[in-house]
């Protein structure tokens, strides 16, 4: 009787602490924001379009690929490795503020201006910039009514 073939499983590869599915997901991000496509993205990394689609099935990338994606993206690897459990979470700011300095269509000034512009958004909407908000809100309130 011939021995059975063990089924290779696609997993989301965290050894030594990488976490490819995150990194993939955060350079989606970017191509997204870049607008551009993944074959695109090939071409200008030299990196096989079937090593992009592994990856987005979360295979771990190689060094190689690893490096040119992240020079590529603007992104640091450092990143994306913690604990094996652990995902780590990119900063939104940083992931915006490094596709808006690496667009081509950008110059350097207009990047900065929309830098700023989506820093104090972001401050105003996230959820602690909200409830800074309605902290300076009721303690105003609260001092018109002592007036």
């Amino acid at each position: 009787m011939p021995a059975l073939k063990k089924p290779r499983i696609a997993r989301t590869h965290t050894s030594k602490g990488f976490n490819a599915r995150a990194f993939y997901e955060v350079l989606a991000s970017v191509v997204e924001s870049r607008s551009v496509a993944w074959r695109q993205v090939a071409r200008e990394t030299g990196i096989t379009p079937s090593t992009l689609t592994r990856m987005g099935q979360g295979r771990q990338p190689d060094a190689a690929s690893l490096a040119a994606l992240s020079a590529w993206a603007g992104l640091n690897p450092a990143d994306f490795v913690g604990e094996p459990a652990e995902a780590p979470r990119s900063d939104p700011l940083v992931v915006i503020s490094r596709a808006l300095k690496s667009d081509p269509d950008l110059r350097p000034e207009a990047a900065k201006a929309l830098e700023d512009i989506m820093r104090i958004a972001y401050e105003r909407f996230s959820r602690q910039g909200v409830q800074e908000h309605e902290q300076r809100v009721t303690q105003s309130r609260a001092t018109l009514r002592t007036s």
